[in-house]
């Protein structure tokens, strides 16, 4: 005759634990266990460390991505072109941005790699008025 085992119980130990077992007959079974990492989990949970591990993981990329993107500094043309624009102490600053850099949603040509009269640097990708290209190409499409 099989024995069939009961509804799974927990059980607290002298530290606080719980660890959850069942009477198969008159052996008392305990829920199976992983070890994860140093962790012990019991197998019921492990669908649920996973989902938690994986947000947790993503948010963590998130806030990584939100702060390498705060903390990206261009470089000012009408400042020798280093990496030095000063955002909101600027008198041409507004809002999130250079107001030059605003005057269009993408320059007119890609202007990368090609001389500056502003500064002694070449057009570059990390400049403040850089929108796949140089947006002062698009003023005269704004006049």
């Amino acid at each position: 005759m099989k024995n069939n085992p009961g509804e799974w119980q927990e059980e607290r130990n002298q530290w606080g634990g719980v660890r959850r077992f069942r009477m198969n007959g008159k052996i008392k079974e305990y829920e199976p266990t992983i070890d994860i990492d140093g962790v012990e989990i019991p197998e019921s949970e492990l669908e649920d460390y996973h989902r938690r591990k994986h947000e947790q993981t993503a948010a963590r990329i998130e806030q990584s991505r939100q702060a390498a993107l705060s903390s990206k500094t261009y470089a000012c043309p009408f400042r020798g072109g280093g990496n030095n624009c000063k955002g909101a102490s600027c008198a041409i600053f507004t809002g999130d941005r250079c107001a030059l850099a605003q005057i269009a949603a993408t320059a007119t040509g890609d202007t990368q790699g090609k001389a500056c009269p502003f500064s002694p640097y070449k057009c570059r990708v990390d400049c403040e008025l850089y929108k796949n290209g140089c947006v002062l190409t698009a003023i005269k499409e704004r006049i």
